[in-house]
């Protein structure tokens, strides 16, 4: 827990930071970066930690996790310029790729799944705390310390979590003589990083219509095409193909795609409609978000009592997708008129929603796979979701951006002539606009924008619901991989 929520926090605290990082390190043009570098390293790797630690063990890539962590951490800290910050950025991700894997992983060999159920709630739970205090903690250290120390901040956690590691954690372990399979690792982080560079710069660094995004593309499709026919070929395969004849695999992953999606979704555009409609700052609006946060950690720590106590799963993720689609349905009627309060009250129903799906269905696929194949199964379910985060980001950023060009022209004066970029980054300034008629309409048309976004989502989210009546149940076993 200590090891997940110390790469948790750094996924997120940062943001709070950037500004001043900014001013002191110069190079705005390059701040995307900061937190791109971060996910490209994080999800790239996120299978090929799973993997190696079903051949090498788990324990020393734990270890090695960490320490690849705190270093990454430290070297940020010390940056002396934007462009080693973001390389740096990157070691951390690496790092973090590991840690969510096999910290999932581990506690999959020494606990049964019917156990595994509360502690994976606990997981969970700790994410979302995480989420929540990354923020706060880089606005108080950059208020009152300085921007580095968001940085060092997690040293000790990590400390703390190595220390436990060589003391505490006893996994018994044979090495599987088996060679690495490097083609497809190669492969992986072309098609991966490929993708994810058009998703996430794609509109913004350059048009969508342009040679780079159109290149990578390809190369990213490509990738997957190579990617998977190795994966046929070799005998120790990164994703292995015999997962995915598992129909609760491949359904769970499916869901997990569109939790992953819905979850940043929210993340994007409930504090945009915060900041443009109701008139919050940045800050404010961030922490606006902790109802959603406090939905995921309540739901995340029910769902898992509920597996520990019945041995059953099937309910909670029927139950999560319904309620993740309510919570799309509320946001998709978003209004001018929407106060503060109503917006975090539909915010947190779709925190409730994604809490009861992650962990839940994340238990089912160990509970099923052979301990062989746990350390890939577990870092699929990290990677889809990532995935689904990376193509609903884009796909939602293209929808809003062109809901917003729809709406500009017909609600406000001259509202064809607006710098429609200018105002998603800065959108404090649309309320010191002095046309109340300019003003209004650029409101009404980000509202109504960000509605017809989530409007588009319910489909998506509702066929999650069907796919998780889909899933098969089986009995959760009651007995430990590994013995403590």
């Amino acid at each position: 827990m200590l090891a997940q929520m110390m790469a948790a926090i750094e996924g997120t605290v940062v943001s709070t930071a950037l500004p001043t990082i900014i001013g002191d390190l110069g190079r705005r043009d390059l701040y995307t970066w900061v937190f791109t570098s971060y996910f490209i390293a994080s999800t790239s790797t996120t299978p090929l930690w799973g993997k190696l630690s079903d051949l090498w063990g788990r324990k020393g890539l734990y270890q090695a996790a960490i320490v690849i962590f705190m270093a990454g951490s430290v070297l940020a800290g010390v940056s002396g310029s934007m462009t080693t910050l973001i390389v740096f950025r990157a070691i951390q991700g690496l790092g973090a790729g590991g840690l969510f894997t096999l910290s999932m992983a581990i506690l999959a060999d020494v606990l049964s799944p019917r156990e595994r159920g509360r502690y994976q709630g606990y997981m969970g739970g700790i994410f979302a705390l995480a989420t929540i205090l990354g923020p706060l903690a880089g606005g108080l250290l950059v208020d009152y310390a300085h921007w580095r120390w968001v940085f060092f901040m997690v040293l000790p956690l990590g400390g703390v979590s190595l220390v436990m590691s060589v003391t505490h954690l006893e996994l018994a372990f044979t090495r599987r003589e088996a060679r690495v399979d490097y083609t497809g690792a190669g492969l992986l982080l072309v098609w991966v990083v490929a993708i994810i560079l058009a998703m996430e710069l794609g509109g913004d660094s350059w048009e969508w219509a342009s040679a780079p995004s159109i290149g990578l593309l390809a190369v990213g499709a490509g990738g997957v095409v190579l990617f998977v026919a190795q994966q046929r070929r070799t005998t120790e395969a990164i994703l292995p193909p015999r997962l995915f004849r598992l129909r609760l695999f491949n359904i769970s992953c499916a869901i997990q795609f569109i939790a992953g999606a819905a979850m940043l979704s929210a993340g994007i555009f409930g504090p945009l409609f915060l900041q443009v409609v109701t008139d919050v700052n940045a800050t404010r609006s961030g922490l606006l978000l902790i109802p959603m946060m406090l939905g995921m950690l309540v739901t995340s720590v029910s769902a898992g009592q509920v597996l520990t106590r019945t041995g059953r799963y099937k309910a909670v993720p029927i139950v999560g997708t319904g309620v993740l689609t309510l919570g799309v349905w509320l946001m998709s009627t978003l209004t001018p008129e929407t106060s503060t309060l109503t917006a975090m009250a539909f915010l947190f129903t779709m925190g409730c929603g994604v809490g009861a799906i992650m962990q839940v269905l994340l238990v089912a696929v160990q509970n099923i796979v052979p301990h062989d194949d746990l350390g890939a199964a577990t870092s699929a379910s990290n990677f889809f979701r990532s995935l689904g985060q990376t193509f609903g980001s884009a796909v939602m950023g293209v929808m809003f951006t062109a809901r917003l060009d729809h709406y500009l022209p017909r609600l406000v004066p001259g509202g064809d002539q607006l710098d429609i970029e200018t105002l998603i980054a800065v959108p404090t300034q649309i309320h010191a606009i002095e046309s109340a008629a300019v003003r209004n309409g650029i409101v009404e048309s980000f509202a109504s924008a960000i509605a017809d976004v989530y409007w588009w989502g319910i489909p998506v989210t509702a066929m999650a619901v069907i796919l998780a009546v889909l899933v098969p149940e089986y009995r959760l076993r009651e007995k430990a991989a590994i013995g403590n």
